[in-house]
């Protein structure tokens, strides 16, 4: 069976996440919904040029972090947007806080259940991203499958109609810190993510 994450770039998502854990929180702000009009994540518009966001300070090339989206939401405390001239925004990625004591997992995938059903309530009814690839996998190693990779648990929600300055598909997945806590992340691709790759792969080749 083929990987249901395999379009969902963990690579870039795993190295983010304590990137993002090691600077300051967002401050407190109003519960923001998905946006209803599937062009923006967190009032960060798909397409708007870095130099629009306020505070936007790049980490790695192409990334910037946000420390004070448009629209701030208690349950993620960082935000990080992808970028580059001939995009714009592509990506929208945030990381929830760390969700600890949890080596069964209870608690996260309830978290991640409770944020589905309020994206679904905007996107639709969503892909359920459950499995684990190792024979030995357990319930009561929920925690340990996580952390070495061999689990997944998410939802991905596929908008294949959106344009290049939409939001063409939303994930949200459960990375491991340790064995006994997590935290989850979600992430809005534009419908220029190809255009956005081809820029990525440039920009880590060091090509202009």
């Amino acid at each position: 069976m083929a990987d249901p994450l395999k379009h969902l770039r963990l690579a870039v998502l795993a190295p983010l996440a304590v990137g993002l854990l090691a600077a300051p929180g967002l401050a407190s702000g109003a519960w923001a919904a998905p946006p209803a009009d599937s062009h923006a994540a967190f009032g960060v518009r798909m397409g708007s040029p870095v130099r629009a966001l306020d505070g936007a300070k790049e980490f790695k090339p192409g990334w910037y972090r946000l420390p004070s989206p448009p629209q701030p939401d208690p349950r993620f405390t960082q935000v990080a947007v992808e970028a580059f001239g001939e995009t714009g925004v592509c990506v929208v990625q945030a990381v929830s806080p760390e969700i600890t004591d949890d080596p069964a997992g209870v608690k996260i995938r309830a978290a991640i259940d409770r944020l589905a059903d309020d994206f679904s309530k905007v996107y639709g009814a969503p892909e359920r991203l459950d499995s684990c690839s190792d024979s030995a996998c357990a319930p009561e190693l929920w925690g340990e499958d996580l952390q070495a990779g061999a689990r997944r648990y998410g939802y991905r929600w596929s908008l294949h109609d959106a344009p290049n300055n939409g939001v063409r598909e939303v994930s949200v997945v459960a990375m491991a810190h340790s064995v006994s806590s997590s935290v989850f992340l979600t992430q809005f691709d534009s419908g220029a993510l190809t255009t956005c790759s081809m820029a990525e792969r440039r920009s880590l080749d060091g090509q202009p």
